[in-house]
């Protein structure tokens, strides 16, 4: 078993406070945004003894991995966990599936296309599904609402532009109808753009201060209904308004916000993205666990490179629920995450009550008080901010005390 050490990135959406309270370091003032645990080459956690752990996984892919994890991925640690921390919204975004990943991945290295260009879509040739476990209340927009929902939300706002808006989402195919808008929208520019962004959040004020007053009428057993349910999504997308257009003036991006869903998670409750969710989180602290990949395809609301043309290739436009994932098991308060993917499964609870993996590479963070970690040979113990890889060949593993952890692993 290795205890990490584990990078932290200050992007500028990152909490001053989260991330350092998290580890009982003080704070630096700077914006810590993510705390990343894994093999990734462009990031990776080091061992004690100073080796990255990717290095340390390419001296003994059989002890590290296990064989069965070696045909299924190769010599390199599939999944990756992160610690993030938002306190502003991400930018608009979107993953790559496996195929396009590889196409994309291709097509930059023979442009020759340096890894830690500013400009370069595709860092590795991975996908990137990922999955949000939230430790505080955790806010984000995460793929395309009904439209049916979204056109009686923008007509709301009372305003020419969506109010036409509506109108086109009530006509034909919901796909091919959010392609052309999102293409439509994401193509605006110049004084036009910053007026309607202006009177977009005006109206988002007014609509909202409207929604807390029927939400109120709503709340009431004879009125508690699916309408009920409409306007408090509403009222949490118009309030996000005002603030995005404050910081992001010109950028057509905060239109597209208008089209997605909300979510809201409270601690210990999760979702799960697929390639192709346009998605941006906007608040609060939680375990992601992904596909081995920094692979992330920007439209807008970010100051870095943005590729509108190929998020718009990579998209999904079909509307979908809010991507909630529920646990496959849940005792004691702990729980089993298992999403469709071949990378990664999620352990989180109390040791008792938890099932630990006794194969593959795995990744065990504490997230609350003491928690002791053995195997037949050694034994380990961890504090809140604390992350352990625990390598195939250490075999069976158990845990015990009161803290709280999380246990990523490969599901084999």
């Amino acid at each position: 078993m290795y205890l990490l050490t584990n990078p932290i990135r200050e992007y500028a959406w990152g909490s001053p406070a989260h991330i350092p309270k998290f580890l009982g370091l003080e704070p630096t003032g700077q914006p810590a945004a993510e705390l990343w645990m894994g093999a990734h080459d462009g990031d990776p956690s080091h061992l004690p003894d100073g080796t990255a752990l990717n290095e340390a996984i390419t001296a003994d892919p059989d002890g590290m991995l296990g064989a069965r994890v070696r045909e299924m991925f190769g010599d390199r640690l599939p999944f990756l966990m992160k610690v993030l921390a938002a306190a502003e919204p991400l930018s608009l975004q979107v993953h790559p599936s496996s195929a396009r990943a590889e196409i994309g991945f291709a097509q930059e290295e023979a442009a020759g296309v340096a890894h830690d260009d500013g400009s370069r879509n595709y860092r590795d040739r991975w996908h990137k599904p990922e999955m949000v476990y939230a430790l505080t209340r955790f806010e984000g927009m995460a793929g395309f609402r009904d439209v049916a929902m979204t056109s009686h939300l923008l007509r709301q706002l009372q305003l020419p532009w969506s109010d036409e808006v509506a109108a086109r989402l009530q006509g034909g195919s919901p796909f091919q109808t959010l392609r052309t808008l999102v293409s439509d929208i994401l193509a605006m520019r110049g004084e036009s753009l910053v007026s309607l962004l202006q009177s977009v959040a005006v109206a988002a004020v007014a609509a909202e201060a409207r929604g807390h007053h029927s939400e109120a009428v709503a709340a009431h057993p004879r009125n508690a209904t699916r309408a009920g349910s409409i306007e408090r999504e509403a009222i949490r997308v118009f309030s996000l308004i005002p603030g995005l257009v404050e910081r992001y003036p010109s950028d057509p991006g905060v239109l597209v916000t208008l089209l997605l869903n909300h979510v809201v998670l409270a601690p210990g409750e999760a979702m799960y993205l697929n390639a192709g969710v346009i998605h941006a989180y906007t608040s609060g602290l939680g375990l992601e666990i992904m596909a081995s990949s920094d692979n992330v395809l920007r439209a807008g609301l970010t100051t870095k490179h943005t590729d509108v043309a190929e998020l718009l290739h990579v998209s999904s436009f079909n509307p979908i629920p809010g991507p909630r994932w529920d646990p496959t098991a849940s005792v004691g308060g702990s729980v089993l995450l298992e999403p469709p993917v071949d990378e990664f499964n999620l352990r989180v609870g109390l040791p008792a009550y938890l099932d630990l993996p006794h194969a593959g590479p795995r990744l065990i963070l504490a997230l609350e008080g003491q928690t002791t970690i053995a195997t037949s040979e050694q034994r380990a113990t961890l504090l809140r901010g604390q992350a352990l890889f625990v390598p195939h060949s250490d075999g069976e593993l158990t845990a015990a005390g009161a803290g709280k952890i999380a246990v990523g692993s490969v599901p084999l």
